[in-house]
């Protein structure tokens, strides 16, 4: 029974890319199971300017078996 849970600050949703477009949540949920470190350079290269914060909690299966 593990699990995830992933933190994203308002400047990887409001990232704009040069048509100014937002990241946005959609785009942001779809990236939720990836790496932290992937969302975040997602956001950069989409076109962030402001300071972000991509924070992932993640329960180990073998310690929630075991609990």
């Amino acid at each position: 029974m593990g699990g995830r849970l992933t933190f994203c600050s308002d400047g990887v949703v409001e990232a704009q890319n040069s048509s100014g477009e937002l990241f946005g949540f959609l785009r942001c949920s779809e990236l939720a199971r990836t790496s932290a470190r992937s969302i975040a350079e997602s956001a950069k290269s989409f076109g962030q300017k402001d300071d972000i914060t991509v924070l992932t909690i993640e329960r180990n299966k073998q310690l929630a078996a075991e609990a």
